[in-house]
């Protein structure tokens, strides 16, 4: 006699709450300065499960660590409905990027810490294909030094930790911090079509010091 196995709803609802809550106290956990090592036993008291509980949505740490940078970056992948790939996405994105990350600042700060950061290493080839193609049309022209250093500069502009730079060394709030950030990389794009060998000049000028 062949048997079913009926999953409830309500069961399935509620395992998919207790991870969401667990993935959440990760990020807590991680935001915390306090904290010096991340452990299981310390994000099941954040989340208020057991540790066994933990395991069984996460048969190991490094399990939770994938699994959690996975979340942050469609978390906030939702919020901004995607990635702009195009220069002019990357040139008006600054000022919904920054209020999005004060809405979001527990996350952030959790992504920003030391391991958040090991964790969001994993996606970051990802990001930065996305973020090349968009400023192809004024990078191409550029040499491999020259263009490494533009897309350095304007990619830092659009990046968390320019936000908590403006944010705890000016007191600047994400909607200003945006605008200031919107305009450095509208004034840095518009030169690199204006005058690609701009970027090739500064090196000229280090070089003959």
């Amino acid at each position: 006699m062949r048997t079913t196995t009926y999953e409830s709803p309500l069961r399935a609802e509620q395992m998919e709450q207790t991870r969401l809550r667990i993935l959440e106290a990760t990020a807590d956990v991680l935001a915390d300065e306090e904290v010096n090592e991340v452990t299981v036993p310390l994000v099941a008291v954040r989340a208020r499960v057991s540790v066994r509980t933990v395991y069984r949505h996460f048969p190991t740490k490094e399990a939770l660590f994938d699994e959690f940078g996975e979340w942050a970056e469609e978390h906030l992948r939702v919020v901004l409905l995607s990635y702009p790939d195009t220069l002019e996405g990357v040139r008006e994105m600054a000022p919904a990027l920054y209020r999005m990350y004060d809405e979001r600042a527990p996350l952030i700060r959790a992504l920003l810490s030391k391991r958040g950061q090991e964790i969001r290493a994993r996606t970051r080839r990802r990001r930065l294909a996305t973020f090349e193609k968009a400023m192809r049309e004024v990078t191409d022209g550029l040499g491999p030094a020259e263009r490494r250093r533009a897309l350095g500069v304007i990619y830092l502009l659009v990046s968390a930790p320019a936000w908590q730079a403006m944010r705890e060394q000016w007191d600047l709030e994400g909607q200003e911090a945006g605008k200031a950030a919107a305009w450095a990389v509208r004034v840095l794009t518009d030169e690199l079509r204006r005058n690609p060998a701009s970027m090739k000049e500064v090196g000229n000028d280090d070089t003959r010091r």
